[in-house]
């Protein structure tokens, strides 16, 4: 057996060049795959470390065009109204409404648009509104309902160069028409809207959009031992008898944070799945690649191969140096593809933390790497096990012949 695997690894090593070049489909591959799952691992665990600070008791209701990160115009939002109806839904402790909307910022003479966020007048419903979002005060201090033309703004603004310079506590900004003095300065929350924005109370976002009792969202918060589901059912229930709406016709949504926690992460699967299925091209060139280089070892020893059958080697052997050859490549080739793979993810968790924030950490469970390996294995098992029975069949007669007739010349 040691002897079958020596013979292996110097046929390998005999063909340096060769051997390397048949590795490229299969490293490639193997690197991409691994990149996008750990990555992908990374951007789950994340998302999930966001949604257990929000806590599984939340309630997100939005109307469909705005998306769970984007602004839209103040007409087609919900209400005040609506804010109260859902408080009084049962299972429901307290309710909170909140204006995100965009607007034009002029700071450091350069015009830019940023979502605006509203805190709400009352102290419970603040809270509820701060902590679902994961506001915390890196420098300054909270906003109140009290103040009037105070900011806080988030974490991109303050330390991101977004107006070319940092914004610090003191500074004066123009929003809309109104200038507002910046009072805190957030810490940062993974997510590139709410870290760049500008936070303010309910009667200042009102009166820069000039809206009286529209809201961006609404989050509810439900009652100790409820079901957040059940009582999502029953605020989705409501309001569409409310906007005269029949079932399947909502313009609005309702969500628990569990259920966006789901979206997110079948969103996420699907895109992974489509590049892991192109980087998956890159295996099957690599399997052809490894069948080449097999078939063409099998000619170039065909003499080697009668000469060990001559001497007493069985079909079983023959076809096991060939098997384990071809998936020695595999696995080399996946070796190599798992140390890409793994730099090419921190590269990218290094751009991504410059650029936005820790958001995306690659993460690498044991089961990636050895399934990598293990897959990279068998790949090559696989494209080498047409050469390798070409090889076994071989009657040593017609092996020894089949050299002898290519060193006779011709002239002969």
């Amino acid at each position: 057996m040691i002897d079958l695997f020596l013979i292996t690894f110097r046929n390998i090593t005999h063909r340096k060049k060769r051997s390397l070049l048949t590795l490229v489909g299969i490293f490639i591959g193997i690197a991409a795959v691994v990149a996008m799952v750990s990555l992908g691992h990374g951007l789950t665990h994340t998302i999930n470390e966001q949604f257990e600070k929000v806590g599984a008791d939340k309630i997100i209701v939005q109307v469909k065009e705005l998306g769970f990160t984007g602004g839209q115009g103040m007409s087609s939002q919900l209400t005040i109204a609506e804010k109260k109806l859902i408080n009084k839904v049962s299972g429901v402790k307290l309710a909170a409404g909140m204006i995100f909307s965009a607007k034009t910022v002029v700071y450091n003479n350069l015009q830019r648009t940023n979502f605006i966020i509203s805190i709400p007048p009352k102290p419970d419903e603040a809270e509820l509104i701060i902590k679902t979002s994961t506001l915390e005060v890196d420098e300054g201090r909270l906003i109140s309902y009290k103040d009037k033309n105070k900011v806080m703004i988030g974490h991109k603004l303050a330390h991101g160069n977004y107006f070319k310079k940092n914004i610090p506590v003191g500074a004066k900004v123009l929003i809309g028409n109104k200038e507002f003095k910046v009072v805190g300065l957030l810490k940062r929350t993974g997510d590139p809207g709410f870290d760049s924005s500008f936070v303010m109370s309910e009667a200042d976002a009102r009166e820069i959009f000039d809206n009286e009792d529209k809201y961006g969202w609404i989050i509810a918060q439900a009652d100790k031992g409820e079901n957040p589901e059940i009582v999502a059912e029953r605020i989705e229930k409501k309001l569409r008898k409310y906007r005269h709406l029949k079932k399947g016709k909502e313009d609005f949504t309702v969500q628990t944070s569990t259920e966006m926690i789901a979206s997110f992460n079948v969103v996420l699967s699907i895109v992974q799945a489509i590049f892991i299925g192109i980087a998956s091209i890159s295996l099957v060139v690599g399997g052809v690649g490894i069948m080449n280089t097999m078939f063409t070892s099998v000619l170039e020893r065909t003499r080697d191969i009668g000469i060990m059958k001559a001497i007493g080697a069985r079909n079983q052997d023959i076809l096991f140096i060939f098997l384990l050859e071809s998936g020695f490549l595999g696995l080399v080739g996946g070796i190599i593809g798992i140390v890409l793979g793994v730099s090419l993810s921190k590269l990218v968790e290094i751009i991504a933390t410059k650029a936005i924030g820790p958001v995306l950490k690659a993460y690498f469970p044991w089961y990636l790497i050895l399934g990598a390996l293990m897959f990279s294995f068998i790949v090559g098992c696989l494209s080498g096990l047409l050469p390798a029975k070409r090889a076994s069949r071989l009657n040593p007669v017609d092996a020894l012949r089949y050299e002898m007739s290519l060193s006779i010349p011709r002239s002969l």
